[in-house]
């Protein structure tokens, strides 16, 4: 018999190191660090301005090493008066230098813990650990940085808090921890063909902000339509000396320079984030490991899922590649991500869903269409609009008035496809539902793990007879759209039916999935 002490709950393990701690002192670092890298446009100017005043240059670099140690003494402070706390019942953070806030978060609260590694803290060996309630950043609790045993330390007190007299029988040697299960990984190699499909020119983005910075450095006034109006005509005469051929052979080596950019930038941007991307099932839950700089550690508790997603590309579908994502009740936090397969086939993708208890969509799945009301209103609007744009250009002798003419087609065509990938199922108590529109996107939640249902319907669809289904899920987002009144209600009937089969006040307890 172990003796907890006269207050204490009996059924709860009471963690260890109730005494205030403070982060580690190496963990102004990489927070120094950040702030430098986000001043190096500064620092550049200030170098730049020291070579050309010559004598004066001292003084600017005096007024720089101040500036940096002013930042380096406030982060020191800041560590200083920063307190952390592992109480009984809750987690307590106290920051502040001269106002104090204290943040407490309970146990109960606390669906995900995660761990990050910056690259500098990794070299330092130090994490991040954050604790997600699922109500967004304002109710988080950030520690950066504490060492990785304690890092770990916190995931398992949190652990032991929901798991309660079990993780105690386990503490006595009762019961001991199974070996995680890979349930899915990807070398390097399959990091790299994701990549391929990545397409991204965000790299345009970043130099356009380096020239919005450094613009002062150029020779030439980048912002002004006079340069780029004469730097045009320049090449454009250029270009007519060419010939056809050379002008087309111009054209295709412009566009395949901007389609190799945007490929290899997404082959860097998929590497950063997803190398030795790791997905283990532990008696925790699911533990998700990936990133090269920025290595990230999350566990997310197996009974917390509600729901999975399946996606695919325009041009991946065509090669067997899909995703899949997991819903949970952490997913309201601004910085969560539940990739648990990002590229994966379909064979690859059925053990992760069949180990959280979600269904997926088989190929004689019966798929109910709704009804194409709500896509023929939206097409008679925005044709409208179309014919009311070209006609007053027409008008007007805009020469670009068969424009929207043209483009009447096209969204028609849109329409159709966006009602043709739409669509439902229910089958042995999962509910499945079809968007997309150049490739479907299917989410698979079981229908006893939704917390509401509601039937919805606007002006349009109180004249023409269609609703919309909204179904509460909690940290996702649950709605089919083009129902008739008396199929709505038949399908909120069929769920409610599925929902009262459970006690939903013990839903998301650790005894129900186990």
């Amino acid at each position: 018999m172990v003796d907890l002490g006269g207050g204490a709950d009996p059924r709860r393990p009471a963690p260890s190191g109730g005494e205030p701690r403070r982060t580690e002192l190496l963990g102004i670092v990489p927070g120094v660090a950040k702030a430098l890298a986000q001043a190096l446009f500064a620092v550049i100017a200030v170098a730049i301005g020291a070579s050309e005043l010559g004598q004066h240059s001292f003084a600017l670099v005096g007024v720089a090493v101040l500036v940096i140690g002013s930042a380096l003494v406030g982060s020191v402070l800041r560590w200083w008066r920063t307190e952390y706390r592992v109480g009984a019942d809750d987690i307590r953070l106290e920051t502040g230098i001269l106002s104090r806030e204290a943040r407490s978060v309970p146990y109960e609260r606390i669906q995900d813990v995660s761990l990050a590694e910056p690259l500098l803290a990794r070299m330092l060996g130090l994490v991040s650990v954050t604790f997600e309630t699922g109500a967004g950043g304002k109710d988080e609790i950030e520690l950066a940085y504490v060492s990785r045993a304690e890092g770990e330390r916190l995931r398992d007190v949190v652990r032991r808090q929901h798991e309660g007299p079990a993780a105690a029988s386990a503490e006595n040697g009762v019961q001991a921890e199974e070996p995680a299960k890979t349930l899915f990984a990807m070398d390097l190699r399959r990091v790299i063909h994701f990549g391929l499909f990545e397409f991204s020119l965000v790299v345009l983005t970043v130099i356009g902000a380096a020239l919005q910075q450094l613009d002062f450095l150029l020779p030439v006034d980048i912002w002004s339509m006079r340069f780029w109006t004469s730097l045009f005509e320049v090449q454009a005469d250029t270009i007519r000396q060419w010939g056809f051929a050379a002008q087309v052979l111009a054209a295709v080596l412009a566009a395949g320079s901007l389609l190799a950019l945007g490929v290899v930038t997404g082959v860097i941007r998929t590497v950063l984030r997803d190398y030795d991307f790791r997905l283990e099932r532990t008696d925790r839950g699911f533990r998700r490991r990936r990133g090269l700089l920025n290595r990230t550690d999350v566990v997310m508790p197996a009974h917390r899922v509600q729901a999975g997603i399946l996606a695919t590309g325009l041009v991946r579908r065509w090669f067997g590649w899909h995703s899949l994502k997991f819903v949970s009740l952490a997913s309201d936090a601004k910085s969560a991500s539940h990739d648990v397969a990002p590229f994966a086939q379909p064979h690859e993708i059925a053990p992760v869903a069949r180990a959280a208890r979600i269904a997926l969509p088989g190929p004689d799945m019966v798929w109910h269409r709704p009804s194409p009301r709500p896509w023929v209103d939206s097409l008679a609007i925005v044709g409208a609009l179309l014919l009311a744009a070209g006609l007053g250009m027409a008008i007007a002798d805009a020469p670009w008035w068969p424009v929207p003419l043209a483009a009447l087609p096209v969204v028609g065509a849109f329409h159709l496809l966006s009602w043709r990938r739409h669509g439902w199922a229910m089958e042995d108590g999962q509910f499945f539902v079809r968007t997309g529109l150049l490739a479907p996107t299917v989410t698979s939640a079981p229908a006893v793990k939704l917390q509401s249902v509601e039937i919805a319907r606007g002006p349009l669809g109180r004249l023409r007879g269609y609703v919309a289904l909204k179904c509460g899920l909690a940290g996702g987002k649950l709605e089919v759209v083009g129902l008739m009144h008396p199929a709505a209600e038949a399908l909120r009937q069929a769920i409610l039916a599925e929902i009262a089969r459970v006690d939903f006040s013990r839903l998301n307890t650790p005894a129900v999935d186990r």
